[in-house]
C-alpha cells in the first residue's frame, strides 16, 4: 500500500521551491514591490541573456526592456488592482540586442497578513509559434492567392469552352452547308444552262420573259449557295492588296442610297495606311450585308456610322476575346442606334437561317456571310449591343504592309466559235449534257465519260484528236486531278479546266487552285465556259 502523503513530505523535504522553478521551461523571476529582481530561473537567463548573479538587484525593466514596460508598468497597474495577468503578447529585448517575442504572465505574492510582498512573472518565448504562425499566413495568402489564381484560369477555361462549342458548331453547320451546296450547284448548272441555251433559241417575247424569270429564281439560289459557301469559309476568294478605306469610299453612295434618306450615313476613316488583305468585291458584301442589317434596325430611322482605325492587339486581348493571333489590325466598326438585341439573339446572329425578321422577309444568311468572309480573311468579328442601345459590329483584318498596284479594268472578249476536240468527264448526266450542248453548238467536238477510268480509256483511244480536257474535280474511280495527272505523262502539252461545285477545302486539297491550273465554279454559265475554254485553247497555241 502506498502513503501518498508520506511520499510527498519526503518530496517537499528535499526538493526546494527554487529546484521546482529553475525546471520550468518558461523564464520565471520574482520582483520585490519596487520592481526590483530577487530571483531568475535558468530559463530566464536564456531568454533574456542575463546571468542570475547579474539580474537580481536590477529593475524588472532593465532586464526585459519590453513593451510593457515603456511606461508606468502595466502589469504591476493590474496586479495592484488584484487582477493576474495572463499571456500578454510582447516583446523582450534580450542582453544582445535581439528582439524576442515573448507571452507574459504575472501574479501576486502576498504575505500572511494580506500585504504585498512581490510579484511573480513569467515569460515563454514564442519565436517559433511566431515563426509557425507567419509561415501559415504567408501560406494562407499564397493560398488565396492561388484560389484566385484558380478562379480566374477556370474562368478563362469556361470562356474557352464556350468559344470551342460556339466553333464547333459553327464548323458542323459549315461543313453541312458546304456539302449541300455542291449538290445545289450541279442542279443549278443545268438549270441555268439550259435555261440559258432555251432562251437564245426562243423568239417568242412571252416565252423569253418565263425563261427570264426562271433564271433570275436560279441565280438567287446560287447566290443562296454561294452565301452557304462564304458562312462555311469554303467560297474561293481572290485576296489581294486593297486599301479599306478606297473600299469605303467606293461603296459610301451606295450604301447611302441603300439604306434610305431616314438613316444618316457617317463615314470616319483613319488617315493612316490601312492596307489589308482581302478580295474586294467579298469587303463589299459585308458592308452592304451589315448595312441591311442596321437598316432592318432602324424602321423609324437613325444614324449608320462605318470607322476604320489602326489597332494593335495584344495577348491578353486576344485570350479574352478567343482570337488567335496578337498583332496590328485594321478595326472596321459598323454602328447603328437601333433597337439592339438581347444576350440570346447575339449568341444566334451567325448562324445561317437565324433570322428575326417575319417569314419571307430574309433568309438569315446576311450576318452568316459576314461571319464566314471575316474568317476566311483570317480575321475576327465581335457584336455588341442591348435592347434599345444600338449595335456595333467590330471587324478586325490583319493589317498588311505593303504598296498596291493599281488595277486596269478587265474588259470582257468577244464569244469566239471554235473546232477543236474537247474530252469532257462529268459524272453528273444532267451537268455534263449542259457542257456538250453549249460546246458542240459553238462549233467544238465533245467526247464524253462518266468517271476518271472512262476518261482515260476515252483519251487513249482518241490521244491524238484532243486538245482539252474539261474534268470535274470528284469524280467516281479517279479524281479529276489523277486523271490529269496520267494523261499529261502522255500528252504533255495538253490543257486542262478543272470544275467543281464542292468548297474550296476540297479544291484545295487535291492541289489544284495552289499548282494555278485553270477552274471554273458552279453553277457554270455558258458564257463564262465559253470564253474560259477559248482562252485556254488561245493559250496554248500561243505556248
Amino acid at each position: 500500500m502506498i502513503n501518498i502523503t508520506k511520499d510527498f513530505d519526503i518530496w517537499t523535504r528535499d526538493i526546494s521551491a527554487s529546484t521546482i522553478l529553475h525546471s520550468l521551461p518558461d523564464a520565471v523571476f520574482i520582483t520585490d514591490p519596487q520592481m526590483r529582481i530577487f530571483y531568475f530561473n535558468l530559463a530566464a537567463e536564456k531568454i533574456t541573456g542575463f546571468k542570475s548573479r547579474e539580474a537580481i538587484g536590477m529593475y524588472c525593466k532593465d532586464v526585459l526592456k519590453s513593451g510593457i514596460c515603456e511606461t508606468e508598468c502595466v502589469v504591476k497597474q493590474a496586479l495592484d488592482t488584484d487582477k493576474n495577468i495572463f499571456n500578454i503578447e510582447t516583446t523582450i529585448v534580450n542582453a544582445t540586442g535581439q528582439t524576442i517575442p515573448a507571452l507574459v504572465s504575472a501574479s501576486l505574492i502576498k504575505d500572511m497578513t494580506g500585504k504585498i510582498f512581490g510579484y511573480l512573472y513569467s515569460f515563454r518565448d514564442i519565436s517559433f509559434l511566431k515563426k509557425i504562425m507567419s509561415d501559415l499566413e504567408i501560406s494562407r495568402a499564397d493560398l488565396t492567392e492561388r484560389n484566385i489564381e484558380l478562379d480566374r484560369i477556370l474562368e478563362e477555361l469556361k470562356l474557352t469552352h464556350i468559344q470551342l462549342l460556339q466553333a464547333q458548331k459553327m464548323e458542323a453547320v459549315g461543313q453541312l452547308a458546304g456539302g449541300i451546296a455542291h449538290d445545289f450547284n450541279n442542279i443549278l448548272t443545268a438549270i441555268i444552262g439550259f435555261g440559258t441555251l432555251l432562251k437564245m433559241e426562243e423568239k417568242d417575247d412571252l416565252s423569253r420573259s418565263y425563261i427570264s424569270h426562271i433564271l433570275t429564281s436560279a441565280e438567287r439560289a446560287a447566290n443562296l449557295t454561294r452565301a452557304l459557301l462564304t458562312f462555311s469559309r469554303k467560297q474561293i476568294i481572290s485576296p489581294k492588296l486593297v486599301n479599306l478605306n478606297e473600299i469605303i469610299r467606293r461603296l459610301e453612295k451606295l450604301l447611302s442610297r441603300l439604306i434610305g434618306e431616314d438613316i444618316e450615313l457617317s463615314v470616319i476613316l483613319t488617315d493612316r495606311d490601312i492596307t489589308v488583305m482581302a478580295d474586294s468585291s467579298q469587303i463589299d458584301q459585308v458592308l452592304m450585308n451589315l448595312a441591311t442589317n442596321a437598316q432592318d434596325a432602324m424602321p423609324e430611322g437613325g444614324s449608320l456610322t462605318i470607322k476604320t482605325e489602326c489597332v494593335q492587339l495584344d495577348y491578353e486581348f486576344i485570350k479574352r476575346h478567343g482570337f488567335n493571333k496578337p498583332g496590328h489590325y485594321a478595326l472596321l466598326s459598323v454602328e447603328d442606334t437601333g433597337t439592339g438585341m438581347d444576350e440570346k439573339t447575339r449568341e444566334k446572329i451567325f448562324e445561317p437561317f437565324f433570322t428575326t425578321k417575319e417569314v419571307g422577309k430574309g433568309t438569315g444568311l446576311g450576318l452568316a456571310m459576314v461571319y464566314g468572309i471575316v474568317k476566311q480573311h483570317d480575321g475576327y468579328i465581335n457584336v455588341y449591343s442591348e435592347p434599345d442601345r444600338g449595335t456595333i459590329f467590330k471587324i478586325y483584318l490583319p493589317l498588311i504592309k505593303s504598296t498596291i498596284e493599281e488595277e486596269k479594268e478587265a474588259i470582257l472578249p468577244m464569244i469566239e466559235r471554235g473546232t477543236e476536240t474537247v474530252l469532257l468527264a462529268e459524272d453528273n448526266a444532267q451537268v455534263r449534257e449542259l457542257i456538250r450542248e453549249i460546246l458542240t453548238g459553238f462549233g467544238y467536238t465533245v467526247l464524253e465519260a462518266k468517271d476518271g477510268e472512262e476518261a482515260i480509256q476515252v483519251f487513249y483511244e482518241n490521244r491524238e484528236k484532243i486538245q482539252l480536257l474539261i474534268l470535274d474535280v470528284i469524280m467516281p474511280k479517279r479524281n479529276g486531278k489523277e486523271v490529269y495527272d496520267e494523261i499529261k505523262m502522255v500528252r504533255p502539252d495538253i490543257e486542262a479546266i478543272f470544275m467543281s461545285g464542292y468548297d474550296a477545302n476540297i479544291i484545295y486539297k487535291k492541289n489544284i487552285v495552289e499548282e494555278r491550273f485553270n477552274f471554273i465554279p458552279k453553277p457554270i454559265l455558258p458564257d463564262e465556259l465559253l470564253r474560259k475554254v477559248r482562252k485556254v485553247l488561245d493559250k496554248r497555241v500561243t505556248k
